[in-house]
């Protein structure tokens, strides 16, 4: 593993760099935060220039996709609204306008031809998802899926989709978040654990309890998730612990909060055996993954073991004109699907993070 990389932040345009000492592997990483202006930008400023050719780039991205359903009333579910008779309206036109979005997106991540894996929240079904991979840019690019059924009360899951001929996938898991509230089930952590060009990874895809309710309420839901999570970490077989860990979500909290810092302990620096590296774009107020009342924040984050660092060219919110909207003060913000029952046939309430790996060919 070549220790020497540059661990960048790309959310937009101008730079910021600090420089961090990491002792525990002798090396020194460059952490580049290119501040955001107030707009999504129609050129591809989350892409860094000026790569050496000897690098091979690959991008993973992680997308809350905001409430993928069908347009089918499954019994046992609270899709009710997700249907033609339901208060969303919910038919077949809008659906596979959604897909469409979609897919629009995960192409301009991919305009270089870099993605091999992504991990979605918010989605009904192993349907959607397979509606998904067999419509527009997805269609014929080899993406497998990983995805079960979670008890989340809501009925929706996590998955991870990859290209199966840069990726094998040799076991997944599913782990389990009691909230002990049987009114108020959530979604399991899926675990799948990989080989990417000789290299093992345990990837994390993750949709923790929202804030619905009060951030200091609900707190102990998002505490319950992290613990299994880090439950999971801990209790790695010997063979697993040298795996490289990526984990990625919608934690629903952010890089400061006790459920990330505390408890899974994904760290602002290098020197801990989890390192946030979403944790620069969290410092800059102005840029996000998601917009709460004019308010930018990382609720979509992507956390990496020390030993992936060297592997890290950059990690940035993927934002741009098509997935936005212009409000009142002349912000773009994430245009979304639905605001309740009103209908406005947007993209997704959240941005896409991306990380992007090299390899020495």
């Amino acid at each position: 593993m070549q220790l020497g990389s540059w661990l960048s932040f790309y959310p937009l345009t101008s730079p910021k760099i600090t420089h961090i000492c990491n002792m525990k592997f002798f090396l020194w990483i460059s952490v580049i935060t290119l501040f955001a202006k107030s707009g999504c930008t129609s050129s591809d400023s989350g892409k860094p220039s000026n790569e050496p050719l000897e690098n091979q780039i690959v991008q993973i991205a992680f997308y809350n996709v905001e409430n993928l359903f069908d347009t089918i009333n499954e019994a046992g579910k609270n899709d009710g609204e997700y249907t033609p008779g339901g208060k969303k309206a919910w038919n077949t036109s809008r659906y596979y306008e959604k897909l469409d979005h979609l897919n629009q997106v995960l192409a301009s991540i991919d305009s270089a031809g870099e993605l091999v894996a992504f991990g979605v929240a918010e989605i009904e079904n192993i349907k959607v998802l397979k509606d998904l991979v067999n419509t527009g840019f997805l269609k014929d690019r080899n993406y497998k899926i990983v995805h079960q059924e979670s008890p989340d009360f809501r009925g929706i899951d996590v998955a991870f989709l990859y290209n199966s001929k840069q990726i094998k996938v040799n076991n997944s898991q599913w782990i389990n978040v009691d909230l002990q509230d049987s009114g108020r089930t959530t979604r399991d952590i899926l675990r799948a654990d990989v080989t990417w060009k000789n290299e093992e990874i345990t990837f994390y895809i993750n949709h923790w309890p929202s804030r619905w309710g009060g951030k200091e309420k609900t707190n102990t839901k998002r505490i319950a998730a992290s613990q299994a999570l880090r439950n999971n970490i801990d209790a790695m077989k010997e063979e697993e612990r040298n795996n490289h860990l990526v984990i990625m979500g919608d934690f629903n909290d952010y890089p400061n909060n006790e459920s990330m810092l505390k408890i899974l302990k994904a760290d602002s620096l290098e020197t801990g055996a989890l390192y946030n590296a979403t944790w620069p774009a969290h410092k800059n107020e102005s840029i996000g993954s998601h917009n709460y009342k004019g308010h930018w924040g990382m609720l979509d984050q992507i956390v990496v073991s020390n030993s992936v660092v060297p592997f890290v060219d950059s990690v940035y919110v993927f934002k741009k004109n098509f997935m936005c909207y212009k409000n009142k003060k002349g912000e773009w913000l994430p245009s979304r699907t639905h605001a309740g029952p009103k209908y406005y046939g947007g993209y997704s309430d959240h941005l896409p993070v991306v990380l992007r790996l090299k390899s020495k060919k």
